[in-house]
């Protein structure tokens, strides 16, 4: 095994408590190696002090970068933030877009994970690990080492590739007249709190209004032939598309300001076969 086991234990996979506390280190881990990352760019343009002067007159001496939500938000929600300068000057243009989407993700993950929204098992923690890895990977973090480390634990005969599936092409549908029929119970405002617990799949809002079963690459669409008005109605609520997760009575959450929110309500007869 590699030092890295220094930063994370790595959990018994048949205790909830531990696979908990080794998801939520690897998100620590990531953020402190994200700003390092920050902190050494940052130190070779800007000087020693560049915290501090930039505290001063833009971010605010408030700002805690230690915190990894209050790092991850401030990147992921803020277009024009001065410590994007590094990540924007090391990462591909074309591949911006994403890389902050996946911050925005993982935002939305450590939510999960710090207020116990979710049933800790070996399938959660190979999929935050695999969203972390995509992420450090971009940057060679140390951190990747970690997610190797715990796939190697959770899937040691399998080699995890970092590329997604393509984006699904768009496809017209007629929604109109039966957006009621998904909207027409709703007692929530879009965006209103959701605590889960959520079930234990997770999902992709694509900008097309397509629904992808995270953990499987199957398409809503291709197992439902109602998904495209669905996802028409989550698209158009949650314009920039992004992680989804579900309650057990069909309860969709996306991930808003600070908290997961509620997106729409579905009945078990719409969704994935088996999931509800």
């Amino acid at each position: 095994m590699s030092d890295s086991q220094n930063r994370i234990v790595m959990p018994n996979l048949e205790v909830s408590s531990q696979i908990q506390a080794s998801g939520t280190s690897l998100i620590n881990v990531f953020a402190s190696d994200l700003f390092d990352f920050i902190d050494k760019e940052l130190k070779k343009t800007l000087g020693a002090n560049w915290l501090l002067e930039m505290q001063v007159q833009t971010l605010g001496s408030d700002l805690n970068l230690n915190d990894p939500s209050v790092l991850l938000k401030e990147l992921a929600r803020k277009g024009q933030s001065p410590l994007r300068k590094p990540l924007n000057a090391y990462i591909p243009q074309a591949n911006l877009k994403d890389f902050y989407n996946r911050l925005d993700e993982l935002l939305g993950e450590r939510h999960i994970w710090v207020h116990n929204s979710i049933k800790f098992d070996a399938e959660q923690l190979k999929a935050l690990t695999i969203l972390v890895q995509k992420v450090a990977w971009k940057l060679e973090l140390p951190v990747v080492q970690e997610c190797r480390d715990l796939l190697d634990l959770i899937t040691p005969d399998s080699e995890e590739v970092v590329v997604d599936p393509p984006e699904p092409e768009t496809k017209s549908a007629e929604i109109v007249d039966t957006v009621e029929r998904f909207t027409k119970d709703e007692d929530l405002a879009v965006g209103s709190p959701i605590a889960g617990p959520f079930i234990s799949f997770s999902y992709t809002l694509h900008m097309n209004g397509s629904i992808r079963n995270r953990s499987s690459d199957e398409l809503l669409e291709d197992v439902n032939p109602g998904a495209q008005k669905l996802g028409a109605l989550l698209i158009a609520r949650k314009p920039n598309g992004g992680r989804l997760r579900v309650v057990a009575d069909g309860t969709i959450a996306a991930y808003f300001a600070d908290s997961w929110g509620f997106l729409a309500r579905v009945e078990p007869k719409d969704w994935f076969p088996g999931h509800l």
